[in-house]
């Protein structure tokens, strides 16, 4: 008998975990908090490890429609602008299998909810968040803050790092303030003097701060995210909105086209947030329930590899699930295959911020930064 899988989030790892187990005949329901999945966050990247899972999946041509392709990835001066090195992003295909993606987070969740939805009209149960469940040896039940429930086999917390089930279940302290803040911003390619956001994909890296922005939705707006080393958050919440004067007074005598940038950000304002997480732990699992994505590794961003964990996570999910009969087992072989690989991200990311953040501009290498090894896991593949 097939196990019915809950899954509570509908983020990036939550639906991808959803679609592998649907194209696996594995039954699944995912309940999110939110009342609908609105157009929400920027830009992020997605590396070959997520993008040949994606592909796997059937959404080839989805994501083609959606997704930016730079034929570059560059690191500039901070001060000059000048290009220091570069790494010929077009050739990703041939050397892993896959290309490496720039895409606006909103236009990834619509290719992948759409994809759910196509296969099971009632597959994504919104305006449900869970926030408590019920295990037993043959199921569990998932109860929700407006006061329905619902049962299953298992239950998956895809519920980010705030998550309500890792804190509940596993008794854990919140997440902890990690040092950084990043203000992530959006601008019109029309607002900008022309030819200035050559090439498509560039960093800035600076004394305690760096700068990233690319291109996303067919060439026609600049995400940047912009971060800020620092011992203090002092706003209240996770995510603030900051004015366009606070960043640029954080990056005043950067490069011209940095502050181009930022000085053109759609309505003046740009969101700014703390970077919180916590160091990895032993479990994810506990009997019947296990963490994927940020509830079990979050990881700073300084890889651009937190979409990819939560992809490959729940690639390696659905293949465990529907690979072993017995669901337990199946949770343990998802565990032990993910939590090395993820913890080793982790790691690498955090000591990716400091080195970027102590090293001049000029000593800094875009083939550092990327880390290309990491592309080559294939979590569609990977043994079980």
């Amino acid at each position: 008998m097939s196990t019915n899988v809950i899954i509570s989030g509908a983020g990036l790892g939550g639906l991808t975990a959803a679609l592998a187990l649907q194209r696996a005949g594995v039954p699944v329901k995912v309940y999110e908090r939110a009342p609908a999945l609105t157009e929400v966050g920027a830009g992020l990247s997605l590396g070959p490890n997520a993008t040949r899972i994606l592909h796997a999946l059937g959404l080839e041509s989805a994501l083609r429609e959606v997704c930016n392709t730079p034929d570059r990835l560059s690191a500039k001066h901070y001060q000059t602008g000048e290009i220091i090195s570069e790494q010929v992003s077009r050739d990703y295909v041939k050397s892993y299998g896959a290309p490496y993606y720039q895409v606006h987070r909103a236009d990834l969740m619509t290719v992948l909810s759409y994809a759910v939805l196509a296969n099971d009209p009632s597959a994504i149960v919104l305006g449900h968040e869970i926030t408590g469940c019920d295990a037993s040896q043959t199921g569990v039940e998932v109860h929700c803050a407006n006061g329905t429930a619902a049962k299953g086999d298992v239950l998956i917390g895809c519920d980010g790092v705030r998550s309500v089930l890792r804190a509940k279940l596993w008794n854990m302290p919140p997440p902890a303030f990690l040092g950084y803040i990043a203000y992530r911003g959006l601008t019109p390619v029309s607002a900008l003097p022309e030819g200035l956001i050559t090439p498509a994909s560039a960093t800035f890296n600076g004394p305690e701060r760096h700068l990233t922005r690319y291109l996303i939705r067919g060439g026609t707006i600049v995400n940047y995210v912009a971060f800020v080393q620092t011992p203090d958050w002092v706003d209240e919440g996770w995510s603030v909105t900051a004015t366009v004067d606070e960043v640029l007074e954080r990056f005043a005598g950067w490069a011209p086209e940095v502050q181009h940038l930022i000085r053109n950000t759609a309505n003046g304002t740009c969101i700014k947030w703390g970077l919180f997480g916590r160091a990895p732990f032993d479990h994810w699992t506990k009997g019947r329930v296990a963490l994927l994505g940020d509830a079990a590794h979050p990881i700073l961003p300084f890889l651009g590899q937190g979409a990819s964990m939560a992809i490959e996570d729940g690639m390696i999910l659905a293949r465990a699930l529907a690979e072993f009969s017995d669901p337990l087992e199946a949770l343990r072989r998802y565990e032990a295959v993910r939590r090395p690989r993820a913890n080793t991200i982790v790691e690498m990311s955090t000591e990716q911020g400091k080195r970027i953040h102590r090293a001049p501009s000029a000593d800094y290498s875009v083939k550092t930064g990327l880390r290309p090894d990491i592309f080559k896991y294939d979590a569609v593949t990977e043994p079980i």
